[in-house]
């Protein structure tokens, strides 16, 4: 472990000092050194060159069509019964932006079969409103 500490800080080290070059004048470096003026009047201006922007597409984003949504869900065993479950959603209507949206919701539930026979069907409907936020 010491060893493998020491040559990692060796190799640190090394690689630090090879970064900088060894004929640097470092007299401009030290305090006091005499600062050299320079003359920005009779310099050329620097010529400007402006970068090309990439065109940007603002157009809205065109959303697709939704399509309905139908869920099918059973299970169970031939001696307990066997329940079954149906679901769907069909979009009604949605604005141009997408972010508003109304559907329409159905459900249908009934156990069939096993000790106790059928069960009455439950069905519901409703409608469903959406904002997507972002």
């Amino acid at each position: 472990m010491h060893l493998s500490v020491t040559c990692l800080f060796l190799a640190l080290s090394a690689a630090c000092a090879y970064a900088y070059p060894g004929n640097v004048n470092l007299a401009v470096y030290e305090r006091g050194a005499p600062l050299q003026p320079v003359d920005l009047a009779s310099s050329q201006p620097l010529e400007r060159v402006r970068r090309q922007q990439p065109k940007l597409n603002f157009s809205p984003p065109t959303n697709p069509p939704r399509r309905p949504d139908l869920f099918i869900q059973g299970g169970g065993s031939p001696r307990q019964g066997i329940d079954l479950n149906v679901q769907t959603r069909v979009p009604v209507w949605q604005s141009g932006n997408g972010r508003h949206s109304v559907d329409a919701l159905g459900n249908y539930g009934q156990h069939l079969g096993g000790p106790y026979g059928n069960s009455r069907p439950q069905w519901g409907a409703g409608a469903q409103y959406s904002y997507q936020f972002g």
